[in-house]
């Protein structure tokens, strides 16, 4: 598993880096890296919109290295990440999320009955870009009470998990959420909420007639220690020349048993988590370090400048050609 530079503890369900009020129409953002005391350049703000609605924002790239680790409260939980990946580990239940190598992007939902431990690890240069929503049981039962029956009962088993495949209109309310236009606080805490409300009817539509997401096949706890520093081997770069042979050499296994193991953990393939890898480190030279875009490409693994161009907009929503380099927020 990396090493992380530094680790942040706080209560999960409060902004990161602030712990005074928010302030919805101005954004907390973290000082840049000369300040000496830096963990994110860009967005990490926690508000709530209403009684027992509350929403979580990210756009943000990580300066060092984090864990963050606290308690999460009960509620509802839905996230859905539209740029880089984010692993976190609730009530001992992980989950990776971020768009799917296979193209597409996926929400989850996850019940959580009791306050159960909450730990985010994500690695120096790490970009995220994220909303999600958290809906405690008054919330639920005032809105939506016995006759959404299949979401109630979701709701209320602990650390039961959803995926769905998010719509493009999401992914849209999604973006509006992340850069809303300047409104006095009033009408920017109406703004989000309305959008809130959609992205929870376009979730809670998913768990009709739909059981909860089992578990992973129980793996020994050697066979998810391999699989965890297999997807460490992945994001170092040091497997983009490997073939699936060989990766499967590395940890021991035979092919069919890496794929089945791999998919257990992760929730995709090996050869569709290699390719989002390399093209989420090809964004972050990109935005980082302002190589060319035909650098970037090869960095992805594409021959073609013109096919990488095609890959990227699918995935992010813009061209290589738009991303430049981030500067530090003031």
């Amino acid at each position: 598993m990396p090493t992380f530079a530094s680790t942040f503890r706080q209560n999960a369900d409060a902004p990161l880096g602030a712990h005074g009020q928010a302030r919805p129409a101005a954004p907390q953002y973290y000082p840049p890296p000369a300040a000496g005391c830096a963990m994110f350049d860009g967005m990490v703000e926690t508000v709530e919109l209403a009684q027992g609605l509350i929403l979580h924002r990210v756009d943000a790239r990580d300066l060092q290295g984090a864990v963050i680790q606290g308690v999460v409260k009960p509620g509802l939980r839905i996230a859905l990440v539209v740029g880089g990946k984010v692993e976190v580990v609730i009530g001992g239940r992980r989950l990776l999320m971020g768009p799917q190598a296979a193209g597409g992007l996926r929400g989850a939902l996850m019940s959580v009955t009791e306050p159960a431990t909450f730990l985010r690890r994500s690695s120096r240069g790490d970009v995220e870009r994220t909303v999600s929503l958290t809906m405690d049981a008054g919330w639920l039962q005032a809105r939506l009470g016995a006759e959404s029956a299949a979401c109630m009962a979701f709701a209320q088993r602990h650390l039961s998990v959803r995926p769905w495949n998010i719509s493009a209109n999401a992914v849209a309310v999604v973006e509006e959420m992340l850069r809303p236009p300047v409104l006095a606080p009033s009408l920017w805490r109406l703004y989000q909420e309305s959008r809130a409300l959609g992205l929870a009817v376009e979730a809670l539509a998913n768990l009709a007639g739909a059981a909860p997401e089992p578990a992973a096949p129980g793996l020994r706890k050697r066979d998810r220690e391999r699989m965890e520093q297999l997807r460490d081997l992945l994001d170092s770069g040091q497997a983009d020349a490997l073939s699936l042979e060989e990766i499967a050499r590395h940890v021991c296994v035979s092919v069919n048993t890496l794929q089945r193991h791999f998919s257990a953990v992760w929730g995709t393939t090996v050869v569709a988590y290699l390719r989002e890898s390399r093209l989420a480190r090809a964004r972050q030279a990109l935005e980082r370090d302002g190589v060319s875009v035909a650098y970037a490409a090869w960095l992805a693994g594409y021959s073609n400048p013109a096919n990488f161009s095609t890959a990227f907009r699918r995935r992010y929503g813009i061209r290589p050609a738009q991303v430049g380099i981030r500067a530090p927020a003031g």
